[in-house]
């Protein structure tokens, strides 16, 4: 939650005239993805919900739309600040962390976390509305995070809402032409009016923590936590992404813009590419090790849990949300259709009502390694990982010739969708669904073939890991004389390789490794790791195995 990424781009910014959402879900540690389609319900008056044991009980509408939801599931970590909706009324709510704010005396009525984004999206009808409801439950409650930026988008419009602890907020459109890049500090510095602004300039004011820029009111210089302003991770992302904007423009990096025109108007491509940046070809890119745990932080990184793109067609049903599952350098964008009844084989394990009833108390079974789609994208980023950057620029290449596969039938599709839906809806849904299952059978026969490529070996012995113990694994056929010792390693796919469990001793066939720091503070449960072995030749070579971790 500490590396999230957005992009926003205004109607007139784009050359196909719609408003485009781009994020990244980023989170640290173990987590599971969950994708649904919750369909619309009339639930009636008089039911609430409590989401978090320490927040309000809260009332749900009479009325769900249907809903796209992007979970993120975890067992030991607060989700309250994760997951991306897109509703029947084609409003895209999603958000980033923007720790800290300055605010130490927040005004709580039982406050609100998770519910603020999950009730604005049951019940949103336009990004305007949106930002209406939301601004009210903050109102109500409070809220009860540091600070957090979220972003309301439809069809026509974009709104940016930035909060923090408390009840205080501010609220900027994002201009139809320009461009919004949005990583994980406050952005909004001229907020536009809104009746409460005059109230949160006075509270700034008596706090003594206002702050003006063109001689004007500035929210992220006054509210931003000074130890929080300027950082790195935050600044080089911005500045990355709005290089790739318009690399036309001078930028301050201690000053960058809320939003920007584009030197030209973009694309999915350009959303793309921002999403998949390492920070290739600037001077911010590491050369010396895998750049997904670099420092300055990339927008893919280590801890991107999926990535979304959302271009917002007017025809809410049509709206293709491009979804890749991991880090997108290392995965597909593949178009799942709002209009489809049911998404593809994969992507769910769980019943979105109960999902919703569990988001705060998951089973630890559920974070069990399984043979889902999240899965073996997790195999294949790790795998793509232990072989960086050897196998980097085919595996870039492979995805490119997949994408652009997907996108030639996507359009060629779409065209025979939009004569139907009028005539013919039912058989319009039929052909989404069927593309939409026969995109997501390419997408596994591909993984398959690429893993396969890497000569990924699959090891079934169970491994049983406890911490401050070494464990053993068990590969059949090695040759002590031939292995480097320092440079084989074993652990999880969201841990630098750097810091997996080093290999201390190699006698029968088995590998001893040391405990290693990651097990000290890690999800006990059925890990998926991998293993990194290394020959004095050079040779390298990936084995994917199960662990208990006691």
């Amino acid at each position: 939650m500490q590396g999230c990424m957005t992009i926003l781009a205004g109607r007139n910014a784009t050359e196909s005239g719609h408003v485009i959402v781009g994020h990244n879900e980023d989170a640290p540690g173990r987590f599971v993805m969950q994708t649904y389609l919750n369909k619309s319900i009339h639930r009636g008056q008089n039911h609430k919900i409590k989401f978090e044991n320490d927040l309000a009980e809260l009332d749900l509408p009479e009325f769900r739309s249907k809903l796209f939801w992007s979970e993120a599931r975890t067992y030991d970590q607060n989700t309250s600040f994760c997951d991306l909706f897109l509703n029947g009324n084609g409003v895209v709510i999603c958000s980033n962390n923007c720790a800290y704010s300055k605010e130490d005396k927040p005004e709580l009525t039982g406050g609100i976390g998770y519910g603020l984004r999950y009730l604005t999206a049951e019940q949103a009808t336009s990004a305007k509305n949106a930002v209406e409801i939301a601004t009210g439950l903050i109102k109500k409650y409070g809220y009860a995070s540091s600070g957090r930026s979220y972003a309301f988008a439809d069809k026509h419009e974009i709104y940016i809402l930035q909060v923090v602890h408390g009840k205080n907020f501010a609220v900027k459109k994002v201009p139809d032409d320009e461009i919004c890049v949005i990583p994980n500090h406050f952005t909004i510095h001229e907020p536009d009016e809104f009746p409460e602004l005059e109230n949160l300039i006075n509270y700034s004011k008596l706090r003594g923590w206002y702050s003006q820029s063109n001689n004007k009111f500035d929210f992220a210089q006054t509210f931003q936590a000074e130890d929080s302003k300027n950082l790195d991770k935050n600044i080089y992302r911005q500045l990355r992404a709005l290089e790739i904007i318009n690399k036309n423009l001078e930028y301050d990096k201690f000053n960058l813009p809320f939003s920007v025109k584009p030197d030209k108007k973009i694309n999915l491509d350009t959303i793309k590419k921002i999403l998949r940046t390492h920070f290739e070809n600037t001077e911010s890119f590491n050369n010396n090790g895998n750049p997904h745990f670099n420092k300055p932080l990339t927008v893919c990184n280590s801890d991107t849990l999926e990535s979304s793109i959302i271009e917002i067609r007017h025809d809410v049903d049509l709206i293709a949300v491009r979804y890749a599952l991991g880090r997108p350098c290392n995965s597909v964008y593949v178009p799942l259709y709002f209009g489809i009844n049911n998404l593809p084989e994969g992507y769910s394990d769980l019943n979105p009502d109960e999902a919703l009833k569990t988001h705060f108390k998951t089973p630890l079974y559920e974070m069990d390694a399984r043979n889902n789609l999240w899965f073996k994208f997790m195999k294949f980023q790790a795998c793509a990982d232990i072989f960086y950057p050897d196998k980097t620029d085919k595996i870039k290449s492979e995805i490119k010739r997949l994408e652009e596969k997907i996108e030639r039938e996507l359009k060629m599709l779409g065209n025979q969708i939009n004569l139907r839906m009028k005539t013919d809806p039912d058989i319009s849904r039929a052909m989404m669904e069927g593309s939409s299952n026969s995109w997501i059978a390419s997408v596994k026969s591909w993984l398959e073939i690429m893993l396969k490529d890497l000569k990924i070996t699959e090891l079934e012995n169970l491994t049983k890991i406890a911490p401050n113990k070494n464990f053993i694994v068990n590969i059949p056929g090695l040759d002590r004389d031939k292995i480097n010792l320092t440079e084989t390693k074993c652990g999880p796919s969201f841990k630098n390789i750097s810091e997996w469990s080093s290999c201390v001793n190699i006698s029968d066939s088995e590998l001893e490794f040391n405990s290693g720091e990651w097990t000290k503070n890690i999800t006990k449960c059925l890990m998926d790791l991998y293993l990194k072995l290394v020959f004095k030749s050079g040779e390298v070579r990936a084995y994917c195995l199960n662990a208990y971790i006691k």
